[in-house]
């Protein structure tokens, strides 16, 4: 199994996203597998877990302790990624880093370290770029590119602050985009 924490969107920026999501995937084939998680900012990538029960009862821990704050999310980006031997392309609304989410990000690795066995993950740590998808895959990278430049002129500048934390569970590590679920889902403080 992996699982990852993240902070849920609130229904504005949700829709927002979703909207976008739609329209994109209308215009260039883009695909919907990764709509079936609620947009959302990982705080830490997916890493492995083999029991479910103890990080349920850490997230019991976890989300109390988090007070809620406002989370920018400024443009959109586009990264190039390889998946399953396609040159494709993930979509997201940059977040803006502050103290508080990198923090948070380094105190789940540090924790999770030490309760739980393996929880390295590709992209954790200094260099983990917080964000969030709109889109990932289902085409080649030259769609993505042309579809970013028709919409790299959209106005973002959302803003919201998170009322809750969530835990996405995946029992299918070969599955990128759509085998993963909202396994539970707590208040912030």
């Amino acid at each position: 199994m992996k699982a990852t924490f993240a902070l849920l969107a609130d229904w504005q920026t949700h829709n927002f996203v979703r909207k976008l999501a739609w329209d994109v995937h209308c215009a260039y084939g883009i695909g919907l597998d990764v709509t079936r998680l609620p947009p959302h900012v990982s705080l830490k990538q997916p890493f492995a877990a083999n029991d479910l029960t103890s990080l349920e009862e850490y997230m019991m821990e976890l989300a109390p302790s988090i007070q809620p704050f406002e989370i920018h999310l400024p443009r959109l980006q586009i990264v190039k990624v390889a998946i399953e031997g396609l040159e494709t392309g993930i979509l997201w609304l940059d977040v803006q880093e502050t103290s508080l989410l990198r923090d948070l990000h380094n105190r789940l690795n540090n924790e999770l370290a030490k309760r739980f066995t393996n929880t390295q993950a590709a992209f954790d740590g200094g260099d983990y770029h917080f964000h969030m998808t709109v889109s990932i895959g289902s085409q080649p990278w030259d769609v993505y590119q042309r579809m970013f430049k028709d919409i790299v002129a959209t106005p973002i500048d959302l803003r919201f602050t998170p009322q809750e934390l969530v835990l996405f569970v995946n029992d299918d590590n070969a599955n990128l985009n759509g085998g993963y679920m909202t396994h539970k889902i707590l208040p912030l403080h």
